[in-house]
Protein backbone atom coordinates (compact mmCIF):
# COMPACT_ATOMS: atom_id res chain seq x y z
CA UNK A 1 0.00 0.00 0.00
CA UNK A 2 1.42 3.40 -0.97
CA UNK A 3 2.31 5.72 1.88
CA UNK A 4 0.55 9.04 2.28
CA UNK A 5 3.62 11.00 3.34
CA UNK A 6 4.27 14.38 1.78
CA UNK A 7 7.55 14.75 -0.03
CA UNK A 8 8.01 18.47 -0.77
CA UNK A 9 5.06 20.17 0.92
CA UNK A 10 3.26 22.52 -1.47
CA UNK A 11 5.10 21.01 -4.44
CA UNK A 12 3.03 17.85 -3.94
CA UNK A 13 -0.12 19.71 -4.99
CA UNK A 14 -1.40 19.12 -8.50
CA UNK A 15 -2.17 22.79 -9.18
CA UNK A 16 1.31 23.92 -8.14
CA UNK A 17 3.01 21.29 -10.28
CA UNK A 18 0.89 22.14 -13.32
CA UNK A 19 1.55 25.85 -12.89
CA UNK A 20 5.30 25.21 -12.57
CA UNK A 21 5.32 22.98 -15.64
CA UNK A 22 3.35 25.56 -17.63
CA UNK A 23 5.66 28.30 -16.36
CA UNK A 24 8.69 26.37 -17.65
CA UNK A 25 6.90 25.79 -20.97
CA UNK A 26 6.12 29.52 -21.34
CA UNK A 27 9.60 30.62 -20.26
CA UNK A 28 11.15 30.59 -23.79
CA UNK A 29 8.26 32.69 -25.08
CA UNK A 30 8.77 35.05 -22.16
CA UNK A 31 12.47 35.41 -22.95
CA UNK A 32 11.65 36.14 -26.59
CA UNK A 33 9.07 38.70 -25.49
CA UNK A 34 11.61 40.34 -23.16
CA UNK A 35 14.16 40.54 -25.98
CA UNK A 36 11.65 42.03 -28.42
CA UNK A 37 10.30 44.45 -25.82
CA UNK A 38 13.80 45.54 -24.84
CA UNK A 39 14.68 46.12 -28.50
CA UNK A 40 11.49 48.12 -29.02
CA UNK A 41 12.20 50.17 -25.87
CA UNK A 42 15.70 50.91 -27.11
CA UNK A 43 14.27 52.16 -30.41
CA UNK A 44 11.68 54.28 -28.63
CA UNK A 45 14.31 55.71 -26.29
CA UNK A 46 16.61 56.50 -29.20
CA UNK A 47 13.80 58.30 -30.99
CA UNK A 48 12.89 60.16 -27.83
CA UNK A 49 16.49 61.25 -27.31
CA UNK A 50 16.78 62.36 -30.92
CA UNK A 51 13.49 64.23 -30.71
CA UNK A 52 14.54 66.12 -27.58
CA UNK A 53 17.92 67.01 -29.04
CA UNK A 54 16.27 68.12 -32.27
CA UNK A 55 13.68 70.16 -30.37
CA UNK A 56 16.46 71.84 -28.42
CA UNK A 57 18.40 72.70 -31.58
CA UNK A 58 15.25 73.92 -33.34
CA UNK A 59 14.33 76.15 -30.40
CA UNK A 60 17.87 77.60 -30.28
CA UNK A 61 18.17 78.02 -34.05
CA UNK A 62 17.97 81.83 -33.87
CA UNK A 63 20.50 81.89 -31.04
CA UNK A 64 22.80 79.66 -33.04
CA UNK A 65 22.43 81.87 -36.13
CA UNK A 66 23.13 85.00 -34.09
CA UNK A 67 26.31 83.60 -32.53
CA UNK A 68 27.40 82.09 -35.84
CA UNK A 69 26.80 85.38 -37.64
CA UNK A 70 28.70 87.26 -34.96
CA UNK A 71 31.66 84.93 -35.29
CA UNK A 72 31.58 85.21 -39.08
CA UNK A 73 31.50 88.99 -38.86
CA UNK A 74 34.34 88.99 -36.34
CA UNK A 75 36.47 86.76 -38.50
CA UNK A 76 35.79 88.90 -41.59
CA UNK A 77 36.63 92.14 -39.78
CA UNK A 78 39.73 90.56 -38.30
CA UNK A 79 41.09 89.97 -41.80
CA UNK A 80 40.59 93.66 -42.59
CA UNK A 81 42.01 94.88 -39.29
CA UNK A 82 45.39 95.78 -40.88
CA UNK A 83 43.67 98.20 -43.25
CA UNK A 84 41.30 99.51 -40.59
CA UNK A 85 44.02 100.29 -38.06
CA UNK A 86 45.70 102.57 -40.61
CA UNK A 87 42.66 104.88 -40.32
CA UNK A 88 41.35 104.60 -36.76
CA UNK A 89 38.50 107.05 -37.34
CA UNK A 90 37.25 105.00 -40.29
CA UNK A 91 37.61 101.90 -38.14
CA UNK A 92 35.46 103.44 -35.39
CA UNK A 93 32.83 104.48 -37.92
CA UNK A 94 32.60 100.92 -39.23
CA UNK A 95 32.26 99.58 -35.69
CA UNK A 96 29.48 102.05 -34.85
CA UNK A 97 27.71 101.13 -38.10
CA UNK A 98 27.89 97.44 -37.16
CA UNK A 99 26.33 98.13 -33.75
CA UNK A 100 23.61 100.32 -35.14
CA UNK A 101 22.68 97.82 -37.85
CA UNK A 102 22.71 94.82 -35.50
CA UNK A 103 20.45 95.37 -32.46
CA UNK A 104 21.84 92.28 -30.74
CA UNK A 105 25.39 93.70 -30.74
CA UNK A 106 26.17 96.11 -27.88
CA UNK A 107 29.84 96.80 -28.70
CA UNK A 108 32.38 96.20 -31.43
CA UNK A 109 36.00 97.34 -31.39
CA UNK A 110 39.69 96.60 -31.89
CA UNK A 111 42.08 96.33 -28.95
CA UNK A 112 45.86 96.07 -28.86
CA UNK A 113 47.69 93.35 -27.00
CA UNK A 114 48.01 95.61 -23.97
CA UNK A 115 44.20 95.78 -23.79
CA UNK A 116 43.71 99.38 -24.97
CA UNK A 117 40.74 99.93 -27.32
CA UNK A 118 42.23 101.68 -30.35
CA UNK A 119 38.96 101.89 -32.29
CA UNK A 120 35.40 100.91 -31.51
CA UNK A 121 31.74 101.79 -31.36
CA UNK A 122 32.44 103.34 -27.95
CA UNK A 123 35.05 103.40 -25.21
CA UNK A 124 38.02 104.24 -27.46
CA UNK A 125 41.09 104.65 -25.32
CA UNK A 126 39.77 102.54 -22.46
CA UNK A 127 41.60 99.38 -21.49
CA UNK A 128 40.28 95.84 -21.25
CA UNK A 129 43.27 94.60 -19.32
CA UNK A 130 42.47 92.81 -16.10
CA UNK A 131 39.24 91.25 -17.32
CA UNK A 132 38.94 87.48 -17.25
CA UNK A 133 38.28 87.29 -20.98
CA UNK A 134 41.34 89.41 -21.84
CA UNK A 135 43.61 87.33 -19.60
CA UNK A 136 42.38 84.07 -21.16
CA UNK A 137 42.88 85.45 -24.68
CA UNK A 138 46.33 86.69 -23.78
CA UNK A 139 47.28 83.19 -22.66
CA UNK A 140 46.05 81.36 -25.75
CA UNK A 141 46.10 83.97 -28.51
CA UNK A 142 43.24 82.13 -30.21
CA UNK A 143 39.55 82.72 -30.78
CA UNK A 144 37.81 82.92 -27.40
CA UNK A 145 34.15 83.33 -26.42
CA UNK A 146 32.99 84.01 -22.86
CA UNK A 147 30.11 85.57 -20.99
CA UNK A 148 30.21 88.45 -18.51
CA UNK A 149 27.47 89.72 -16.27
CA UNK A 150 28.67 93.33 -16.75
CA UNK A 151 30.83 94.36 -19.68
CA UNK A 152 33.83 96.67 -19.03
CA UNK A 153 32.66 99.20 -21.65
CA UNK A 154 28.88 98.59 -22.04
CA UNK A 155 28.11 97.73 -18.40
CA UNK A 156 25.54 95.19 -19.70
CA UNK A 157 25.37 91.35 -19.53
CA UNK A 158 26.92 90.26 -22.80
CA UNK A 159 28.64 87.40 -24.56
CA UNK A 160 32.03 88.58 -25.86
CA UNK A 161 33.55 87.08 -29.00
CA UNK A 162 37.30 87.76 -29.40
CA UNK A 163 38.95 87.08 -32.75
CA UNK A 164 42.77 87.40 -32.98
CA UNK A 165 44.35 89.93 -35.40
CA UNK A 166 47.42 88.55 -37.12
CA UNK A 167 50.30 90.43 -38.72
CA UNK A 168 53.05 88.38 -40.36
CA UNK A 169 51.74 85.37 -38.46
CA UNK A 170 51.91 87.03 -35.06
CA UNK A 171 48.99 88.12 -32.88
CA UNK A 172 49.11 91.91 -32.54
CA UNK A 173 45.61 92.46 -31.13
CA UNK A 174 42.06 91.23 -31.25
CA UNK A 175 38.63 92.21 -32.49
CA UNK A 176 35.90 92.09 -29.76
CA UNK A 177 32.17 91.95 -30.39
CA UNK A 178 29.71 91.92 -27.46
CA UNK A 179 26.26 90.31 -27.97
CA UNK A 180 23.48 91.12 -25.51
CA UNK A 181 22.18 88.25 -23.33
CA UNK A 182 18.61 89.32 -24.01
CA UNK A 183 19.14 88.67 -27.70
CA UNK A 184 20.02 85.04 -26.94
CA UNK A 185 16.86 84.19 -24.93
CA UNK A 186 14.79 81.25 -26.27
CA UNK A 187 11.03 81.75 -26.34
CA UNK A 188 8.87 79.09 -24.64
CA UNK A 189 6.45 79.07 -27.59
CA UNK A 190 9.11 77.42 -29.70
CA UNK A 191 8.70 74.09 -27.85
CA UNK A 192 6.03 71.55 -28.78
CA UNK A 193 5.26 70.83 -25.13
CA UNK A 194 6.33 72.43 -21.88
CA UNK A 195 9.68 74.21 -22.18
CA UNK A 196 12.80 73.02 -20.35
CA UNK A 197 13.75 74.40 -16.95
CA UNK A 198 16.69 76.20 -18.52
CA UNK A 199 18.67 76.46 -21.74
CA UNK A 200 22.35 77.22 -21.30
CA UNK A 201 25.22 77.79 -23.66
CA UNK A 202 28.84 77.16 -22.82
CA UNK A 203 32.18 77.25 -24.56
CA UNK A 204 34.78 74.54 -25.12
CA UNK A 205 36.41 75.36 -21.76
CA UNK A 206 33.18 74.51 -19.91
CA UNK A 207 32.37 78.15 -19.11
CA UNK A 208 28.69 79.04 -19.12
CA UNK A 209 27.92 81.74 -21.68
CA UNK A 210 24.19 82.31 -21.28
CA UNK A 211 21.25 81.03 -19.25
CA UNK A 212 17.56 81.65 -19.83
CA UNK A 213 16.86 81.59 -16.09
CA UNK A 214 19.85 83.57 -14.91
CA UNK A 215 23.58 83.39 -15.32
CA UNK A 216 24.22 83.94 -11.62
CA UNK A 217 22.27 80.78 -10.66
CA UNK A 218 23.23 78.66 -13.68
CA UNK A 219 25.59 76.44 -11.66
CA UNK A 220 22.63 75.24 -9.57
CA UNK A 221 21.10 73.60 -12.65
CA UNK A 222 24.23 72.03 -14.08
CA UNK A 223 24.77 68.25 -13.70
CA UNK A 224 26.57 67.62 -10.42
CA UNK A 225 28.49 64.56 -11.59
CA UNK A 226 29.74 65.74 -15.01
CA UNK A 227 32.14 68.51 -16.05
CA UNK A 228 30.98 70.81 -18.86
CA UNK A 229 34.31 70.60 -20.74
CA UNK A 230 33.78 66.81 -21.03
CA UNK A 231 30.42 67.47 -22.69
CA UNK A 232 31.97 69.75 -25.33
CA UNK A 233 32.07 67.15 -28.10
CA UNK A 234 30.75 67.14 -31.66
CA UNK A 235 28.23 64.38 -30.90
CA UNK A 236 24.91 65.24 -29.23
CA UNK A 237 24.35 63.76 -25.80
CA UNK A 238 21.34 62.71 -23.75
CA UNK A 239 21.62 61.60 -20.12
CA UNK A 240 19.96 61.61 -16.74
CA UNK A 241 21.60 63.23 -13.77
CA UNK A 242 21.12 65.26 -10.64
CA UNK A 243 21.73 68.97 -10.22
CA UNK A 244 23.53 70.66 -7.35
CA UNK A 245 20.40 70.45 -5.16
CA UNK A 246 20.10 66.67 -5.73
CA UNK A 247 16.99 66.82 -7.92
CA UNK A 248 16.79 64.47 -10.89
CA UNK A 249 17.03 66.11 -14.29
CA UNK A 250 17.28 65.10 -17.94
CA UNK A 251 19.99 66.86 -19.95
CA UNK A 252 20.36 67.25 -23.73
CA UNK A 253 23.63 68.64 -25.12
CA UNK A 254 24.34 69.56 -28.74
CA UNK A 255 27.07 71.59 -30.52
CA UNK A 256 25.96 75.16 -31.23
CA UNK A 257 29.08 76.12 -33.16
CA UNK A 258 31.83 73.66 -33.96
CA UNK A 259 34.59 73.75 -31.33
CA UNK A 260 33.30 77.07 -29.99
CA UNK A 261 29.87 76.99 -28.36
CA UNK A 262 27.49 74.31 -27.14
CA UNK A 263 23.88 74.34 -25.99
CA UNK A 264 22.41 72.41 -23.01
CA UNK A 265 18.72 72.01 -22.19
CA UNK A 266 17.67 71.03 -18.66
CA UNK A 267 14.39 69.10 -18.62
CA UNK A 268 12.24 67.94 -15.70
CA UNK A 269 11.98 64.12 -15.50
CA UNK A 270 8.16 64.29 -15.45
CA UNK A 271 7.87 66.16 -18.74
CA UNK A 272 5.47 64.36 -21.14
CA UNK A 273 7.29 62.51 -23.85
CA UNK A 274 10.55 61.84 -21.97
CA UNK A 275 9.47 59.17 -19.49
CA UNK A 276 11.99 56.76 -20.95
CA UNK A 277 11.60 53.03 -20.46
CA UNK A 278 14.46 50.93 -19.11
CA UNK A 279 15.40 47.27 -18.67
CA UNK A 280 12.97 46.87 -15.77
CA UNK A 281 10.17 48.05 -18.06
CA UNK A 282 11.26 45.51 -20.66
CA UNK A 283 11.04 42.74 -18.06
CA UNK A 284 7.93 43.97 -16.27
CA UNK A 285 5.47 43.67 -19.16
CA UNK A 286 6.44 40.10 -20.23
CA UNK A 287 6.62 39.13 -16.58
CA UNK A 288 3.10 40.42 -15.97
CA UNK A 289 1.91 38.55 -19.05
CA UNK A 290 3.68 35.40 -17.82
CA UNK A 291 2.10 35.70 -14.37
CA UNK A 292 -1.29 36.38 -15.92
CA UNK A 293 -0.92 33.23 -18.06
CA UNK A 294 -0.02 31.19 -14.97
CA UNK A 295 -3.01 32.64 -13.13
CA UNK A 296 -5.36 31.77 -15.99
CA UNK A 297 -3.84 28.28 -16.20
CA UNK A 298 -4.23 27.69 -12.46
CA UNK A 299 -7.81 28.97 -12.55
CA UNK A 300 -8.59 26.67 -15.46
CA UNK A 301 -6.96 23.65 -13.79
CA UNK A 302 -8.68 24.42 -10.48
CA UNK A 303 -12.07 24.88 -12.16
CA UNK A 304 -11.87 21.81 -14.39
CA UNK A 305 -9.85 19.35 -12.30
CA UNK A 306 -8.65 20.27 -8.83
CA UNK A 307 -12.00 21.13 -7.23
CA UNK A 308 -13.47 17.83 -8.39
CA UNK A 309 -10.42 15.94 -7.15
CA UNK A 310 -10.74 17.62 -3.74
CA UNK A 311 -14.42 16.72 -3.58
CA UNK A 312 -13.53 13.14 -4.47
CA UNK A 313 -10.81 13.17 -1.78
CA UNK A 314 -13.34 14.27 0.85
CA UNK A 315 -15.64 11.46 -0.19
CA UNK A 316 -12.82 8.91 -0.02
CA UNK A 317 -11.76 10.07 3.45
CA UNK A 318 -15.33 10.09 4.72
CA UNK A 319 -15.94 6.61 3.35
CA UNK A 320 -12.66 5.21 4.72
CA UNK A 321 -13.34 6.55 8.24
CA UNK A 322 -17.11 6.03 8.59
CA UNK A 323 -18.04 3.68 5.73
CA UNK A 324 -20.82 6.12 4.90
CA UNK A 325 -21.59 7.61 1.51
CA UNK A 326 -21.94 11.37 1.16
CA UNK A 327 -24.74 13.03 -0.78
CA UNK A 328 -24.92 12.61 -4.53
CA UNK A 329 -22.28 14.82 -6.24
CA UNK A 330 -23.23 17.60 -8.63
CA UNK A 331 -22.27 16.42 -12.10
CA UNK A 332 -23.27 19.70 -13.76
CA UNK A 333 -20.26 21.24 -15.54
CA UNK A 334 -17.99 18.35 -14.55
CA UNK A 335 -15.63 17.13 -17.32
CA UNK A 336 -16.49 13.70 -18.67
CA UNK A 337 -13.23 12.15 -17.40
CA UNK A 338 -13.82 13.37 -13.85
CA UNK A 339 -17.46 12.29 -14.07
CA UNK A 340 -16.36 8.79 -15.07
CA UNK A 341 -13.88 8.65 -12.17
CA UNK A 342 -16.51 9.85 -9.67
CA UNK A 343 -19.10 7.40 -10.96
CA UNK A 344 -16.57 4.57 -10.74
CA UNK A 345 -15.79 5.54 -7.12
CA UNK A 346 -19.48 5.64 -6.19
CA UNK A 347 -20.03 2.25 -7.80
CA UNK A 348 -16.99 0.84 -6.01
CA UNK A 349 -18.09 2.17 -2.60
CA UNK A 350 -21.58 0.73 -3.01
CA UNK A 351 -20.08 -2.64 -3.92
CA UNK A 352 -17.69 -2.48 -0.95
CA UNK A 353 -20.52 -1.67 1.44
CA UNK A 354 -22.57 -4.60 0.13
CA UNK A 355 -19.58 -6.96 0.24
CA UNK A 356 -18.67 -5.90 3.77
CA UNK A 357 -22.26 -6.38 4.91
CA UNK A 358 -22.28 -9.88 3.37
CA UNK A 359 -18.90 -10.62 4.94
CA UNK A 360 -20.08 -9.39 8.33
CA UNK A 361 -23.13 -11.62 8.13
CA UNK A 362 -20.98 -14.55 7.09
CA UNK A 363 -18.53 -13.95 9.95
CA UNK A 364 -21.41 -13.69 12.41
CA UNK A 365 -22.83 -16.98 11.19
CA UNK A 366 -19.39 -18.61 11.48
CA UNK A 367 -18.92 -17.24 14.99
CA UNK A 368 -22.29 -18.63 16.01
CA UNK A 369 -21.49 -22.01 14.49
CA UNK A 370 -18.00 -22.08 16.01
CA UNK A 371 -19.33 -21.22 19.45
CA UNK A 372 -21.91 -23.95 19.03
CA UNK A 373 -19.10 -26.37 18.18
CA UNK A 374 -17.11 -25.35 21.27
CA UNK A 375 -20.25 -25.68 23.37
CA UNK A 376 -21.03 -29.15 22.06
CA UNK A 377 -17.39 -30.26 22.49
CA UNK A 378 -17.47 -28.98 26.07
CA UNK A 379 -20.72 -30.82 26.75
CA UNK A 380 -19.33 -34.01 25.26
CA UNK A 381 -16.17 -33.75 27.33
CA UNK A 382 -18.24 -33.19 30.47
CA UNK A 383 -20.31 -36.21 29.50
CA UNK A 384 -17.13 -38.27 29.22
CA UNK A 385 -16.02 -36.91 32.59
CA UNK A 386 -19.39 -37.90 34.11
CA UNK A 387 -19.14 -41.40 32.66
CA UNK A 388 -15.60 -41.65 34.02
CA UNK A 389 -16.85 -40.52 37.41
CA UNK A 390 -19.51 -43.26 37.36
CA UNK A 391 -16.79 -45.77 36.54
CA UNK A 392 -14.70 -44.48 39.43
CA UNK A 393 -17.54 -45.04 41.90
CA UNK A 394 -18.05 -48.60 40.66
CA UNK A 395 -14.32 -49.43 40.67
CA UNK A 396 -13.03 -51.21 43.82
CA UNK A 397 -9.30 -50.93 43.09
CA UNK A 398 -7.62 -47.79 44.48
CA UNK A 399 -5.13 -47.84 41.62
CA UNK A 400 -7.91 -47.98 39.05
CA UNK A 401 -9.79 -45.16 40.75
CA UNK A 402 -6.57 -43.08 40.80
CA UNK A 403 -5.90 -43.60 37.09
CA UNK A 404 -9.52 -42.84 36.16
CA UNK A 405 -9.52 -39.73 38.30
CA UNK A 406 -6.35 -38.55 36.54
CA UNK A 407 -8.04 -39.15 33.22
CA UNK A 408 -11.13 -37.30 34.40
CA UNK A 409 -9.01 -34.28 35.42
CA UNK A 410 -7.44 -34.14 31.97
CA UNK A 411 -10.83 -34.31 30.27
CA UNK A 412 -12.19 -31.55 32.51
CA UNK A 413 -9.16 -29.41 31.66
CA UNK A 414 -10.04 -29.71 27.96
CA UNK A 415 -13.68 -28.96 28.73
CA UNK A 416 -12.64 -25.81 30.61
CA UNK A 417 -10.73 -24.64 27.54
CA UNK A 418 -13.74 -25.06 25.24
CA UNK A 419 -16.00 -23.36 27.79
CA UNK A 420 -13.64 -20.36 27.81
CA UNK A 421 -13.63 -20.28 24.02
CA UNK A 422 -17.37 -20.18 23.47
CA UNK A 423 -17.82 -17.65 26.28
CA UNK A 424 -15.09 -15.34 24.89
CA UNK A 425 -15.96 -12.31 22.76
CA UNK A 426 -13.15 -13.12 20.32
CA UNK A 427 -13.04 -16.82 19.51
CA UNK A 428 -9.32 -16.71 18.80
CA UNK A 429 -8.41 -15.40 22.26
CA UNK A 430 -8.41 -17.19 25.62
CA UNK A 431 -8.11 -15.50 28.99
CA UNK A 432 -5.40 -17.71 30.48
CA UNK A 433 -5.89 -16.55 34.07
CA UNK A 434 -9.61 -17.45 34.05
CA UNK A 435 -8.90 -20.80 32.37
CA UNK A 436 -6.25 -21.72 34.95
CA UNK A 437 -8.55 -20.67 37.81
CA UNK A 438 -11.37 -22.90 36.51
CA UNK A 439 -9.03 -25.91 36.29
CA UNK A 440 -7.54 -25.19 39.70
CA UNK A 441 -10.99 -24.84 41.27
CA UNK A 442 -12.07 -28.17 39.74
CA UNK A 443 -8.96 -29.96 40.99
CA UNK A 444 -9.21 -28.42 44.44
CA UNK A 445 -12.84 -29.49 44.73
CA UNK A 446 -12.10 -33.08 43.64
CA UNK A 447 -9.00 -33.62 45.81
CA UNK A 448 -8.25 -30.90 48.30
CA UNK A 449 -11.82 -30.51 49.59
CA UNK A 450 -11.49 -33.96 51.21
CA UNK A 451 -8.64 -32.61 53.31
CA UNK A 452 -9.70 -29.40 55.01
CA UNK A 453 -6.24 -28.97 56.50
CA UNK A 454 -4.59 -28.42 53.06
CA UNK A 455 -4.13 -24.71 52.28
CA UNK A 456 -4.56 -23.82 48.60
CA UNK A 457 -3.31 -20.36 47.35
CA UNK A 458 -3.86 -19.00 43.85
CA UNK A 459 -2.06 -15.91 42.35
CA UNK A 460 -2.98 -15.24 38.71
CA UNK A 461 -2.18 -12.22 36.50
CA UNK A 462 -4.31 -11.50 33.42
CA UNK A 463 -2.74 -12.90 30.25
CA UNK A 464 -4.40 -13.52 26.86
CA UNK A 465 -3.30 -16.51 24.75
CA UNK A 466 -4.21 -18.21 21.53
CA UNK A 467 -5.86 -21.64 21.76
CA UNK A 468 -2.65 -23.21 20.38
CA UNK A 469 -0.92 -22.19 23.62
CA UNK A 470 -3.92 -22.28 25.96
CA UNK A 471 -4.56 -26.02 25.41
CA UNK A 472 -1.05 -27.31 26.32
CA UNK A 473 -0.90 -24.76 29.19
CA UNK A 474 -4.17 -26.07 30.67
CA UNK A 475 -3.05 -29.70 30.34
CA UNK A 476 0.35 -28.81 31.83
CA UNK A 477 -1.39 -27.22 34.82
CA UNK A 478 -3.55 -30.34 35.25
CA UNK A 479 -0.50 -32.60 35.38
CA UNK A 480 1.45 -30.22 37.64
CA UNK A 481 -1.49 -29.87 40.08
CA UNK A 482 -2.00 -33.65 40.10
CA UNK A 483 1.69 -34.21 40.92
CA UNK A 484 1.52 -31.56 43.64
CA UNK A 485 -1.51 -33.28 45.21
CA UNK A 486 0.17 -36.66 44.80
CA UNK A 487 3.46 -35.72 46.49
CA UNK A 488 2.22 -33.18 49.03
CA UNK A 489 3.62 -33.65 52.56
CA UNK A 490 3.11 -32.17 55.99
CA UNK A 491 6.06 -29.98 57.07
CA UNK A 492 7.34 -30.06 60.63
CA UNK A 493 6.46 -26.40 61.30
CA UNK A 494 2.95 -26.17 59.84
CA UNK A 495 0.17 -27.65 57.75
CA UNK A 496 0.37 -28.90 54.15
CA UNK A 497 -0.10 -26.39 51.35
CA UNK A 498 -0.27 -26.03 47.57
CA UNK A 499 0.40 -22.77 45.73
CA UNK A 500 -0.40 -21.85 42.11
CA UNK A 501 1.22 -18.77 40.48
CA UNK A 502 0.86 -17.39 36.94
CA UNK A 503 2.63 -14.09 36.34
CA UNK A 504 4.45 -11.91 33.82
CA UNK A 505 8.21 -11.54 34.01
CA UNK A 506 10.53 -9.17 32.19
CA UNK A 507 10.65 -9.01 28.36
CA UNK A 508 7.04 -10.28 28.12
CA UNK A 509 7.86 -13.80 29.37
CA UNK A 510 5.18 -15.49 31.51
CA UNK A 511 5.73 -18.18 34.13
CA UNK A 512 3.47 -20.97 35.40
CA UNK A 513 4.63 -22.05 38.85
CA UNK A 514 3.12 -24.87 40.98
CA UNK A 515 4.64 -25.62 44.38
CA UNK A 516 3.66 -27.90 47.30
CA UNK A 517 4.93 -28.52 50.78
CA UNK A 518 7.12 -31.55 51.51
CA UNK A 519 7.50 -33.60 54.64
CA UNK A 520 5.48 -36.43 56.07
CA UNK A 521 3.35 -37.85 53.23
CA UNK A 522 -0.40 -37.62 53.71
CA UNK A 523 -1.98 -40.98 54.28
CA UNK A 524 -4.56 -40.68 51.50
CA UNK A 525 -2.00 -39.64 48.88
CA UNK A 526 -1.30 -42.30 46.26
CA UNK A 527 2.46 -42.62 45.96
CA UNK A 528 2.68 -45.07 43.12
CA UNK A 529 4.18 -43.59 39.96
CA UNK A 530 3.82 -44.76 36.38
CA UNK A 531 5.93 -41.94 34.81
CA UNK A 532 3.08 -40.92 32.46
CA UNK A 533 2.61 -37.56 34.16
CA UNK A 534 6.24 -36.59 33.60
CA UNK A 535 6.07 -37.62 29.94
CA UNK A 536 2.90 -35.58 29.42
CA UNK A 537 4.40 -32.52 31.10
CA UNK A 538 7.48 -32.76 28.86
CA UNK A 539 5.24 -33.03 25.78
CA UNK A 540 3.06 -30.05 26.80
CA UNK A 541 6.16 -28.00 27.59
CA UNK A 542 7.50 -28.69 24.11
CA UNK A 543 4.21 -27.57 22.54
CA UNK A 544 4.39 -24.32 24.50
CA UNK A 545 7.98 -23.69 23.53
CA UNK A 546 8.68 -23.35 27.25
CA UNK A 547 11.50 -24.32 29.56
CA UNK A 548 10.49 -26.68 32.40
CA UNK A 549 12.28 -26.74 35.74
CA UNK A 550 11.62 -28.69 38.92
CA UNK A 551 13.51 -28.74 42.22
CA UNK A 552 13.08 -29.25 45.95
CA UNK A 553 14.32 -26.56 48.30
CA UNK A 554 13.32 -24.97 51.61
CA UNK A 555 10.72 -27.62 52.35
CA UNK A 556 8.88 -27.21 49.01
CA UNK A 557 8.72 -28.99 45.67
CA UNK A 558 8.47 -26.51 42.78
CA UNK A 559 7.56 -27.07 39.11
CA UNK A 560 7.85 -23.99 36.83
CA UNK A 561 7.48 -23.40 33.09
CA UNK A 562 8.45 -20.17 31.31
CA UNK A 563 7.43 -19.28 27.75
CA UNK A 564 6.85 -16.32 25.41
CA UNK A 565 3.19 -15.70 24.47
CA UNK A 566 2.49 -15.40 20.75
CA UNK A 567 2.18 -11.82 19.46
CA UNK A 568 -1.39 -11.10 18.39
CA UNK A 569 -0.41 -8.33 15.95
CA UNK A 570 2.00 -10.63 14.12
CA UNK A 571 -0.65 -13.32 13.88
CA UNK A 572 -3.18 -10.84 12.55
CA UNK A 573 -0.73 -9.60 9.92
CA UNK A 574 -0.02 -13.16 8.89
CA UNK A 575 -3.75 -13.84 8.60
Amino acid sequence: MASGQRGLGWFDRLGVRLVLMLGVALLPLGLIAISQTYRMIEEVNARTRSALIGETLDAAASERQLIAGTLTTARALATLSGTLTEDLELCSQMMRALVSETPAVAFAGVAAMDGEVICGSQGVGETLAGTEGFERFAETGSEYVNSVAKGRITGLPVVVVREPILENGEVVGFLAISVLHSALDVEATLFSRSPPRDILTFNARGEVLTSDVGLDTATERLPANRALELLATPEPKFFRGTDASGEERIYTVAPLLHDSAYIMAVWPPERPGIALANASTAIAFPLLMWLASLGVAYFAVHTLVIRYIRDLRRRIRAFSSTRRLMSEPNFRGMPSEMREVTEAFLSMTEQIVRDEADLQNSLHEKDVLLKEVYHRVKNNLQLIASITNMQIRKSKSPETRFILRRLQDRVMGLAAIHRSLYQATALSEVSADRLLKDIADHLSVSVISSRSDIQFDVELEPVTLYPDQAVPLALLLTEAMTNAMKYIGRPDDGGPWIKLQFRRLTDGVVELRVSNSTGTPLKDAHNESTGLGGQLMAAFTMQLGATLQSDTSDGAYVVSARFQPSDFSQAEDAA
